[in-house]
């Protein structure tokens, strides 16, 4: 069930700043910056992966002290806001240890198995794309997410749950 809560358009801006931020970081960050990697600079697909994931966790980190930062110095729709975008990490972060477990089989796994013709095990091919698959399904869940959030804050709506277990303190 969605809440308002009584905000001034200034605070519902800096309360749809959180979900804007996370929908940067998995819209720009997880897809076009790994893609620019792997297209226009020629970077293999696992290093651009790891690299746009290490970026990624340098503004969830942001994400996590500005959200200490909002507790105690924003008005209360902006704290849940960055409260929610943090909570919506979660997702994120499950499906990049998913990406790491199932890419670090390949070390784990030795085999004779032949190499493909651009010169990568078959075996590691195949778990690259077995970790890749979810992890962008998780990023496409989070830009629809972020994006509903977004359009929320807009409107200084939150759920109820959210505001029942971040009370006003």
């Amino acid at each position: 069930m969605i809440t308002v809560i009584d905000a001034s358009i200034k605070e519902r801006r800096e309360a749809k700043a959180a979900h804007e931020l996370f929908t940067i970081n998995t819209v720009i960050v997880n897809l076009f910056f790994t893609l620019g990697l792997i297209k226009l600079l020629n970077i293999d697909m696992n290093s651009a992966i790891y690299l746009s994931i290490l970026i990624s966790f340098v503004i969830i980190i942001y994400t996590y002290f500005r959200t200490k930062k909002a507790k105690s110095n924003d008005a209360y729709l902006v704290y849940l806001h960055w409260q929610l975008s943090l909570n919506r990490y979660k997702l994120l972060i499950s499906a990049y240890v998913f990406y790491f477990l199932v890419t670090s089989l390949g070390l784990i796994i030795s085999t004779d198995v032949p190499v493909s013709m651009d010169g990568i095990r078959i075996i590691d091919s195949i778990l690259s794309l077995f970790g890749i698959v979810p992890l962008f399904f998780c990023i496409l869940l989070s830009v629809v997410l972020g994006s509903g959030s977004m359009f929320n804050a807009g409107r200084s709506e939150i759920n109820q749950k959210l505001v029942q277990k971040y009370p006003k303190s």
